[in-house]
């Protein structure tokens, strides 16, 4: 989901930053604040305009590779597009961040359907590891419906908010049963397909929001999920829509092969 795409149609957020005038406040939907030691994995995904704004969240997968959304860096130039890993906060306006050479999305990705909305950020140099910074392994199976997951982000605190959060957050949601899942999208004419995953709780107020975009979905400790899209945030029977990853391991191996 991307307001930094413009894209807000019949209730659907994307879930990137706002644009470059958008302040900062302190919010993932329901979550608590966090620290990036507990995450060490997540990083920020920030253009370079004026200052490093923050667009998207994403997960180190290797020194030089960063695991994303399609929509995140799609029409996007890699020459401004920066990594910062091992800080709580985006509100760090003189950190330099990690350059970037190459932006790699899926071939299928569809900004309509929002299916294969998964993508790589390759650096410059390596990251280097530490505490705070570490890469995260990728799912191998889904899954199940009711499993505990953890999303976590610099996303908005609802979807009416202006304000972008400064410090990290996280939250607790439930693996909701695809085809429930789906009925429900499709009252609003979206399909969930089989290379997503559902997450939230039913009673709505969990949630990734704009901001978390291309960020993580974990079930301890592994990458089941990239956040996508969905109807609003946090929204009583639409839970948010993630990339599932064990659908795209392939992918991602092949594609980040030569940069490991």
């Amino acid at each position: 989901m991307s307001s930094c795409f413009g894209l807000i149609v019949l209730g659907l957020l994307s879930l990137t930053a706002l644009n470059s005038g958008a302040s900062i406040s302190t919010h993932i939907v329901g979550g608590i604040e966090t620290d990036i030691v507990n995450y060490p994995y997540q990083v920020s995904v920030r253009l370079e305009t004026y200052m490093l704004l923050h667009i998207c969240g994403g997960s180190i997968y290797a020194p030089r590779v960063v695991l994303t959304a399609a929509h995140c860096i799609k029409g996007r130039f890699a020459s401004y597009i920066r990594i910062v890993a091992g800080k709580n906060s985006i509100a760090d306006l003189d950190e330099q961040g990690v350059k970037v050479t190459k932006l790699i999305y899926h071939s299928g990705y569809n900004k309509k359907t929002h299916v294969n909305d998964v993508g790589m950020i390759i650096t410059t140099e390596p990251l280097a590891y530490s505490s705070l910074v570490q890469p995260i392994a990728l799912a191998v199976d889904s899954p199940a419906p009711g499993t505990h997951a953890i999303v976590s982000g610099w996303g908005k605190r609802t979807e009416e908010d202006e304000a972008l959060p400064a410090m990290l957050r996280a939250v607790e949601v439930e693996i909701m049963d695809t085809n429930t899942c789906g009925a429900q999208y499709l009252t609003k004419d979206y399909t969930i397909t089989d290379e997503m995953l559902c997450a939230g709780v039913d009673e709505g107020g969990k949630d990734a929001c704009q901001g978390d975009s291309g960020g993580p979905l974990t079930v301890d400790g592994i990458l089941v999920g990239i956040v996508s899209w969905g109807v609003g945030c946090a929204r009583e029977g639409f839970p948010g829509v993630y990339t599932s990853v064990r659908h795209h391991t392939a992918w991602i191996e092949e594609q980040s092969a030569p940069y490991l």
